[in-house]
């Protein structure tokens, strides 16, 4: 069965490029892309359009941006099933209640939008909806291009619902990848007993879910404790050397982030990613 992108967009170049991400994945997989827009003080001003037989028609800019939009994808992947929405609201109310398995598979989204205030798609819109939506939610970076995705990192604090995330991806994107278990810790001295839970979490998820490709990264925060900023760069340091394409987390009230890091490192990671981020909500 084909598969539903819901794909939120503010036509800046920071949603534009998690489009053309969007794109590239779904004209490789298959999969259907849905545009949807709310309208802001910027993209509701009134434009006209003219139809066949001459007559203005009065229409949001934000329609015909979404309809040039939907007809520019089409004209370089005919194949590729493209709907448009646009609709009043706040993003981080309506989206979460579109956003139902029912409907979709997965939302893509950028993590940054237009710098200025017209823009709703800001890397703090993502982060909230990646807590509130119903299914899985890729966040794009600005930087971020579609590749081939051959490893995939999964944050890892040996919670049940992090084997439920890896299933999640897999059925949206398969199982031809390397995947890294990774864990960031205080305690060097604890390393050792940190490797053996991680090798249960390998059986686990090669028995449940079918992934055979599976590596261990476990690494240490230096310093403070307190000191927050050192745990996103030390998971993005792991990131780059690893090559990981996709980052794999899980969010829940007993989450890596959540409850070991505290949300402003959650934030502070998302809002600089290195790579596409995986949200899945247990």
């Amino acid at each position: 069965m084909k598969k539903n992108i819901l794909l939120p967009v503010d036509f800046s170049d920071h949603s534009n490029n998690a489009v053309k991400y969007a794109v590239d994945l779904a004209a490789q997989k298959g999969y259907r892309i849905h545009l949807y827009h709310n309208y802001t003080s910027a993209s509701a001003v009134f434009e006209g359009e003219t139809d066949s037989i001459g007559k203005q028609n009065p229409l949001f800019k934000a329609d015909i941006l979404i309809k040039n939009l939907s007809e520019q994808i089409k004209s370089t992947h005919a194949s590729l099933e493209v709907s448009t929405q646009c609709e009043r609201g706040m993003i981080t109310e309506t989206l979460p209640d579109l956003a139902t398995p029912d409907r979709f598979d997965f939302v893509i989204m950028g993590t940054k939008g237009i710098t200025n205030d017209d823009s709703q798609l800001i890397g703090s819109t993502t982060y909230v909806i990646s807590k509130k939506a119903k299914i899985p939610v890729l966040a794009i970076p600005t930087e971020a291009s579609f590749e081939q995705i051959d490893k995939v990192g999964l944050l890892s604090n040996f919670k049940e619902e992090e084997v439920q995330t890896v299933q999640d991806f897999v059925n949206i994107m398969g199982k031809e990848f390397e995947l890294k278990l990774m864990h960031v810790h205080y305690d060097h001295s604890s390393e050792n007993r940190i490797e053996d839970k991680l090798e249960v979490w390998k059986y686990k998820i090669k028995k449940y879910i079918g992934v055979t490709n599976i590596a261990i990264e476990v690494d240490s925060i230096q310093g403070d404790i307190e000191d927050l900023d050192t745990v996103p760069e030390v998971i993005n340091e792991m990131i780059h050397t690893e090559k990981i394409k996709i980052l794999l987390v899980t969010r829940s009230r007993k989450s890596f982030f959540e409850r070991v890091f505290t949300r402003s490192v959650a934030k502070a990671l998302f809002s600089h990613p290195l790579v596409p981020i995986f949200f899945t909500k247990a």
